[in-house]
């Protein structure tokens, strides 16, 4: 998906938020509730799998980090995915988007203790909630914080460190964070990847078995 795309997608989101319609058409993403959660209660003793610090920078004027990590799940049922935007401005953030994400099972914020490579606190997204749009080929999740609410995170603040839970195991996507003009910037992220790779890898591995006998 595009920039363009993804800009648009969000744009579409936060008119449907404001505007508050009951009616929701096919091709806006859905509204997603938030849950609060400890990360000892998600993952268990399970180290990080991986930790990505990503800078991103808009023409000088909308910078920060984007600090994500990826766990198995205590119940080797899936994986955690960790997300959280820090913004050193000067322009505001609105959103934070990542793509593609396959398979959403749940989804959340952190409480308590948060690993080290992240901030303790931050902004919850508005109306503690996010959209996931799970449109071919490229599902989106967004976090939405609208300066028209003034729901914005500010220069010098972040985001809360956001979860989402996959039965898919990482692999490398991007996150987009847009502010409150033009400014659209991509980071670095694990996201799960595609049910489809993971089956060629598999079955990749059955041919090179066979050969080898």
């Amino acid at each position: 998906m595009s920039k363009q795309a993804i800009a648009r997608t969000v744009l579409l989101v936060v008119g449907v938020l404001v505007i508050g319609s009951a009616s929701v058409a096919q091709a806006v993403p859905i509204v997603k509730v938030l849950t609060p959660a400890a990360l000892v209660d998600l993952v268990g003793a399970n180290p990080a799998l991986d930790t990505v610090v990503s800078g991103y920078n808009y023409k000088n004027t909308f910078t920060g980090q984007v600090v994500s990590q990826a766990y198995e799940l205590a119940d080797s049922s899936g994986y955690l995915y960790l997300y959280q935007a820090i913004n050193t401005g000067p322009s505001v953030l609105e959103v934070m988007a990542v793509s593609p994400f396959w398979s959403l099972q749940d989804q959340g914020y952190l409480t308590g203790a948060v690993p080290s490579d992240f901030v303790a606190g931050g902004a919850v997204p508005f109306n503690s909630s996010m959209t996931y749009d799970a449109d071919i080929p490229a599902p989106t999740v967004s976090f939405n914080y609208p300066s028209v609410l003034g729901a914005h995170v500010l220069p010098g603040g972040n985001t809360v460190v956001l979860y989402l839970v996959s039965e898919n195991a990482p692999t490398v996507g991007e996150a987009y964070v847009i502010d409150s003009g033009t400014a659209v910037t991509e980071a670095v992220v694990p996201v799960p990847e595609p049910a489809s790779l993971a089956l060629l890898a598999a079955g990749g591995l059955i041919l090179a078995f066979r050969r080898r006998r």
